[in-house]
């Protein structure tokens, strides 16, 4: 019998919860053998009736010293991310990384230049793996286009019981558009090559600078035209699309709806799919054996670069006001 491949998880979270234990849940030939979590008791709970029976520990050495582990999910707050994932490399293991992949450029520098040479190691961006986006670039006329982006969610109200921190500017290093912008950047440089930061202004809880937006417009450049990205995580809808508009046609990319239409009718769909699930599902993939792709830590920092990029624009703009 083959043996069943050893999954760990540092951080047992929302994230952990809703996204990654799911997809392990679904996967027979791995169990969860180890979990490191500061709430311990919360932890162990958490797998109740998963058929799985981990090691739980609040010590992230004692995480490491509970045998060889496969692969590793870090889903810890944003600036704790970067001693696990170092921890992760040094052992040995396979490991993803929830985004932003650090909380600060340096953070960012630190886990890039480890990986270097790294069996595995990937960040959880899936937008890029999905399977409508070549129907949206087929849809699109040759030449230039003018493009929006949307990616607005209820987070900031759903969320923030369970994850506080997102509001601490300290821990998550920054708002809405470090939390978001990498999903929505991602795409953008998968679908249409480097996108160049050109203009930027965000949303601070009542316009004192300093504080963590939960919106942000930020203005990019990519290959084929001027790029429009608006994020909320304050929203009462759920959106993300990307428009592409070519004088009086309009192509959409609908990644909640699942489909592409343009101003004639849907062109594509793929519905009944969990897309954000993607980047997990293909990492898991690699782990078993597989030669499924995956977002690597150098091409994570270039869109995290791009954000802290706009970051710097934003300082030197008006802030958006409710």
């Amino acid at each position: 019998m083959t043996r069943q491949l050893r999954y760990g998880v540092i951080g047992c979270g929302r994230v952990f919860q809703t996204y990654h234990l799911l997809c392990l849940r679904n996967r027979p030939e791995f169990t969860v053998a180890a979990a490191c979590d500061v709430d311990q008791a919360r932890a162990r709970s958490l797998f109740d009736g998963t058929g799985f029976d981990p090691y739980v520990t609040a010590d992230l050495a004692d995480f490491f010293r509970v045998g060889h582990l496969d692969a590793v999910s870090v889903c810890t707050p944003n600036d704790a991310h970067v001693e696990p994932v170092l921890a992760a490399l040094d052992a040995g293991v396979a490991v993803l990384c929830e985004k932003p992949l650090a909380a600060t450029p340096a953070g960012t520098g630190r886990l890039v230049d480890a990986a270097a040479g790294a069996r595995l190691a990937a960040v959880n961006l899936p937008y890029r793996h999905h399977s409508l986006l070549p129907a949206f670039l087929g849809a699109l006329l040759p030449g230039a286009c003018d493009l929006t982006l949307t990616f607005t969610t209820a987070g900031q109200r759903l969320w923030r019981p369970a994850t506080a921190w997102y509001a601490d500017a300290a821990r998550a290093g920054g708002g809405a558009l470090l939390d978001l912008g990498p999903h929505a950047i991602d795409l953008l440089t998968t679908l249409f090559g480097p996108a160049q930061a050109t203009g930027c202004r965000i949303e601070r809880p009542g316009g004192v600078p300093g504080g963590v937006e939960e919106s942000a417009e930020a203005s990019l450049r990519v290959d084929r035209g001027p790029v429009r990205v608006l994020i909320n995580r304050a929203s009462r809808s759920l959106r993300l699309d990307l428009e592409a508009r070519q004088g009086d046609r309009v192509v959409t990319l609908d990644l909640k709806r699942g489909e592409v239409h343009t101003g004639d009718g849907v062109v594509a769909t793929a519905r009944g799919t969990r897309p954000e699930l993607a980047a997990i599902e293909l990492f898991l993939d690699r782990v078993a054996g597989g030669d499924g792709a995956v977002a690597g830590f150098a091409e994570a920092a270039e869109s995290q670069a791009t954000i802290h990029e706009l970051y710097a624009l934003a300082d030197r703009s008006p802030s958006l006001t409710r």
